[in-house]
């Protein structure tokens, strides 16, 4: 019995921190998200996604967008403001444009 609570202490204590949210996302956490990008109210070719998986800090995404990212938490939904870079394409190359994004779920880093 006593083998049996331990575990149980070990493995409660494992599911409290991979749930707990109260600082929502951070770097080297995936966060599942929904986005659609939009340049002056339309939405771009290329700039939506559902149940994306992306690390937090891995730099996959343009500047700044990841960094909105940190503190999310699961269900929030956030507009990001984004300049693209003007080495980026060139149909999108330094124009502003706007995300809103949906954090789904956050994977803890190990």
């Amino acid at each position: 019995m006593k083998k049996f609570m331990s575990a149980v202490a070990i493995c409660g204590a494992m599911f409290l921190t991979a749930c707990d949210s109260n600082a929502g996302a951070q770097n080297g956490d995936t966060v599942i998200i929904d986005f659609a990008g939009y340049k002056d109210g339309v939405a771009f070719e290329g700039g939506t996604a559902t149940n994306f998986p992306l690390v937090l800090g891995s730099g996959q995404f343009v500047p700044g967008f990841e960094e909105q990212l940190v503190g999310m938490e699961v269900g929030e939904t956030r507009n990001i403001d984004i300049t693209f870079p003007q080495n980026y394409y060139p149909e999108l190359a330094g124009q502003d444009v706007v995300f809103t994004v949906t954090v789904n779920e956050i994977v803890p880093a190990k």
